[in-house]
């Protein structure tokens, strides 16, 4: 019986489910410690395992030494976003001027894009809103300015992923 996919991608599952095995173990082991590792490791492969066989299409690999970094921005980006709805929430002058815009992805379909549209509503004053069927993303903002951050996302996942200088999935 054959998956209809080349060796080369069995290969690149085959890494991104290590990849994602390490990633979850480091998870496990920071919400529980080491006490019930074994428990970990067996749940950390299935969820592994079951991700690099059930995920559709190409499988982008991201690399390890750039998800520090990532998580960073994604961190200090949330809690401005946080902070500065809250500030808006709570001024007595409600400082807010709703609008739309499409913005054009260059990022393949599969992890990057999903990860683009997730993330970008935790940048400050924004929201994915939907997915054109040209593949330009919807997204809604509180105030024009906020979609100055969603350039740098799209830059900063095109690097976690090595997708420099690529456009779409090509």
């Amino acid at each position: 019986m054959t998956t209809g996919r080349s060796p080369s991608a069995g290969r690149g599952r085959s890494l991104w489910a290590v990849q994602t095995l390490c990633l979850l173990l480091l998870v496990w082991l920071a919400l529980d410690g080491a006490q019930n590792l074994w428990v970990g490791l067996v749940f950390a492969a299935l969820g592994a395992l079951a991700g690099a066989w059930l995920a559709p299409g190409e499988l982008y690999r991201w690399r390890p030494w750039r998800l520090p970094g990532f998580c960073l921005y994604f961190l200090r980006e949330s809690l401005r976003g946080g902070i500065d709805v809250a500030w808006r929430a709570l001024h007595p002058r409600l400082p807010i001027k709703p609008c739309f815009e499409r913005f054009v992805l260059d990022l393949p379909a599969g992890l990057p894009r999903t990860l683009m549209v997730s993330t970008v509503s935790l940048l400050p004053g924004t929201l994915s809103v939907s997915i054109d069927d040209d593949g330009a993303l919807r997204v809604h903002a509180l105030m024009p300015g906020a979609f100055a951050g969603v350039p740098e996302l799209q830059r900063r996942i095109h690097r976690l992923f090595s997708l420099d200088g690529r456009a779409g999935g090509s």
